[in-house]
């Protein structure tokens, strides 16, 4: 048999293979294929000095960015910043309440790109803001879309992220210094932790607790589970109640207590 006929032959018998194992070619084509999203959406606002905090006499302060080197002078530029870990779209770790407790560097890899579930209490907010998600709001959420998913993030849209550059309507402090905004009611906390095994939860206010609540109580029930929580969540309305998964960009900082956090929503 000549040379050519020999490759012949051999092509022949791969393209037969092929065609009766069509699986394997695609197999090994997905393998080699890059995922795309359809949707990417950023859940986290921009730090600036106008970013609102909560105010404690001689603990929190506002973010400031001060330049140490510039282009036009050192050929290069940086900035010092100076930062509490609880400012702007931040995480909380458990050691933020729990001495010995996880710091954030600790948190396990798997808990920081979780599947997201999305609860909406925005049409009751904006009559009560002192309300809380329930596990009432849950239980009417799954009755709507199903269980949510094991090892899930379930953020609260309140809509407050619209008040957003307006640090005093933010914070929604009254003439006692009271807050008054949304957030995750401790039974709803302890039960999406022990009900529910989500990893995470989120809020759109500055607090996972109400406002008006100064005993952290929803802090509590849930980083004592040895849970994150986020704080300061942007753009909610643009995801959906289901279906979308959240990386959590934490910063790795050994012992920190929570820090700046990067939060990003694709599906």
């Amino acid at each position: 048999m000549t040379a050519g006929k020999i490759v012949a032959v051999m092509l022949t018998a791969c393209v037969a293979l092929i065609l009766s194992h069509p699986a394997t070619l695609a197999q090994a084509t997905d393998r080699h294929a890059v995922h795309r999203f359809a949707n990417v959406v950023d859940l986290t606002h921009a730090l600036d000095e106008y970013t609102p905090y909560i105010p404690v006499p001689g603990l929190t302060f506002p973010f400031k960015k001060t330049p140490i080197a510039t282009v036009v002078k050192n050929g290069v530029a940086a900035n010092r910043w100076e930062i509490h870990e609880h400012l702007g779209t931040q995480i909380d770790a458990p050691i933020h309440f729990f001495e010995g407790a996880l710091s954030l560097d600790q948190l396990p890899v798997a808990s920081l790109v979780v599947p997201l579930a999305v609860i909406d209490i925005s049409a009751r907010v904006a009559s009560h803001p002192d309300t809380s998600v329930t596990v009432a709001d849950i239980e009417a959420w799954e009755r709507q879309h199903g269980r949510i998913p094991e090892r899930a993030a379930v953020m609260m849209r309140s809509g407050w992220d619209s008040r957003i550059d307006d640090a005093r309507a933010f914070v929604n402090a009254d003439a006692g210094g009271v807050m008054h905004f949304p957030g995750f009611s401790p039974e709803a906390a302890s039960f999406l932790a022990r009900s529910r095994q989500a990893a995470g939860i989120g809020v759109d206010t500055l607090s996972l607790d109400r406002g008006d609540d100064a005993t952290y109580a929803t802090h509590k029930a849930w980083l004592g589970t040895g849970n994150w929580g986020a704080e300061l969540v942007a753009n909610l309305q643009h995801v959906p109640p289901v279906g979308a998964t959240v990386f959590v960009g934490a910063t790795k900082v050994k012992g920190a207590t929570g820090g700046p956090v990067r939060l990003i929503a694709v599906w």
